[in-house]
């Protein structure tokens, strides 16, 4: 549900963001407080269990969360997503939250809802943050159980998203799609726009940035799937049907030809820092370097990650959704194949010579 004010808000961010990538600067930052989650969803790409204690004991506490986000906005921050697994399983979580509210930041909250109190939604909407996304993993208890292995988390999420509205948050609902719930995309929607609420759908599941076995591959609509789930997105279509190749190509020139690294930057749970919640490297520690050293560290990985051949040779980049980060975690080297994006450029390629073939 976009409007024109949301529209002029999305582009000069962009151009903000784009500015601050040119001369260096760390203008967004994610915050990963905690790898731990209270669900079991089988495509995460971070989770560990709830009662991990190794991981939790792993975690940063306040006062050092508190103190990386002093010198990052010395720095120039401005946009700050906290994240998890999931935030609120941190009992500590306001004591890092509603200190930030005062240092100037743009934040927003990522969950799964399931943890949401009245107290909590209550103490939130004293001091909102910019925005709330809550993901849900399925339309009816059934498919969230499937998806999450937690059947009563579905009314808790819905639960959560209520308390959340009511208490004046602007929140958005998120869907994160796999093959056991792409058949409640519609009812995902409809759930949200009864409420008034957009929705951002994703289908682009990772593997798991540790190294660690996981299920993502298993999850993940085809490359068929995919572009037919994109071919029946009225946006989507009229991306595709009005993207000229060569200039998105151009775009992708570099191999890290996003703004991680440039502009943007995340800090995981143990305290290091990276370009993008997909790649663990290079792993610089602000804590011990400091905030600029380590934010340097960062922006000098980034350019020097080395592009896949293949990748630059390809006549079809401009439809392929992969990256250096995306290359590692699924071959654990920067210059390896992601095969998987390499079938949806091809499906995507064919749908729009399908699309601009005459009759």
């Amino acid at each position: 549900m976009s409007t024109p004010a949301s529209s002029e808000y999305r582009n000069l961010t962009a151009v903000l963001f784009q500015r601050a990538a040119g001369v260096g600067t760390p203008m967004g930052g994610t915050f990963e407080l905690t790898s731990r989650c209270n669900l079991a969803c089988r495509m995460c790409y971070i989770r560990h269990d709830a009662a991990d204690a190794t991981a939790r004991a792993g975690e940063l506490s306040v006062l050092q969360w508190l103190a990386l986000a002093e010198e990052a906005t010395a720095a120039g921050l401005l946009f700050l997503l906290l994240t998890g697994g999931e935030i609120f399983l941190r009992p500590d979580f306001l004591e890092i939250y509603m200190p930030l509210t005062g240092m100037g930041l743009n934040l927003i909250l990522y969950s799964n809802g399931t943890l949401v109190t009245p107290a909590l939604a209550r103490t939130l909407g004293t001091r909102p943050p910019s925005r709330m996304e809550v993901t849900l993993y399925g339309a009816t208890p059934e498919t969230y159980a499937t998806v999450t292995g937690h059947a009563d988390g579905f009314a808790r999420a819905l639960r959560g998203i209520d308390l959340l509205c009511e208490a004046g948050m602007t929140v958005a609902v998120k869907f994160t799609i796999t093959r056991d719930n792409v058949h409640e995309y519609d009812a995902i929607r409809e759930i949200a726009h009864a409420r008034g609420l957009p929705v951002k759908a994703g289908w682009l599941l990772t593997a798991r940035a540790d190294g660690a076995p996981g299920n993502a591959s298993q999850c993940r609509l085809s490359s068929a799937e995919v572009v037919a789930l994109e071919g029946a997105d009225a946006e989507a279509r009229e991306r595709w049907a009005t993207m000229d190749p060569a200039e998105a190509a151009a775009a992708c020139a570099e191999p890290m030809y996003c703004l991680a690294g440039k502009a943007t930057f995340v800090i995981n749970p143990h305290g290091a820092m990276n370009p993008c919640v997909d790649l663990p490297l290079p792993a610089a520690l602000p804590l011990e370097v400091g905030f600029p050293a380590a934010w340097e560290a960062v922006r000098s990985f980034v350019r020097t990650v080395p592009a896949t051949p293949e990748c630059v040779a390809c006549d079809l980049r401009a439809y392929c959704p992969t990256c250096p980060a995306r290359a590692y975690v699924e071959t654990r080297t920067f210059t390896g194949v992601d095969t998987y994006a390499c079938a949806i450029a091809r499906a995507r390629a064919a749908r729009l010579a399908d699309m601009q073939r005459p009759g």
